[in-house]
C-alpha cells in the first residue's frame, strides 16, 4: 500500500458560504471513510508569478490510490458538482509525485 498526497488549490466563494458548508459536510465523512487526513491547509499570502492564484492550499494524504478513487468516484462526491461550483471560485486538485 503506497501513500498518495493530493494538492487542492482553491478559492472559496465569499458570496455563498452555505455551499462551502454543504460541500465540507459531505466530503469530510468521505475522507474519514477513506482513511485520508488533511496534512496542512494554508492561505496563499502572495502570488509571485501567476495571477490570479487560488487563495487556499490544502494537502491531503490518502493511504492509497484506491482510496483516492473511492472518494472522487463515489456517488456522494459525484452529487456535489453543483454545490462545488457554487462553493469555489477556483478548484484544482492534483496528485503529487
Amino acid at each position: 500500500m503506497s501513500i498518495v498526497d493530493i494538492l487542492a488549490l482553491t478559492t472559496p466563494n465569499p458570496d455563498d458560504p452555505e455551499a462551502l458548508v454543504a460541500y465540507m459536510a459531505t466530503t469530510q465523512p468521505l475522507l474519514e471513510r477513506a482513511g485520508a487526513e488533511i496534512i496542512e491547509s494554508r492561505e496563499i499570502s502572495k502570488v509571485v508569478v501567476r495571477s490570479p492564484m487560488p487563495k487556499i492550499m490544502t494537502r491531503v494524504r490518502y493511504p492509497s490510490l484506491d482510496a483516492v478513487r473511492d472518494v472522487f468516484e463515489s456517488a456522494e462526491y459525484q452529487t456535489l458538482k453543483e454545490v462545488r461550483e457554487r462553493a469555489f471560485l477556483d478548484y484544482q486538485v492534483s496528485i503529487l509525485g
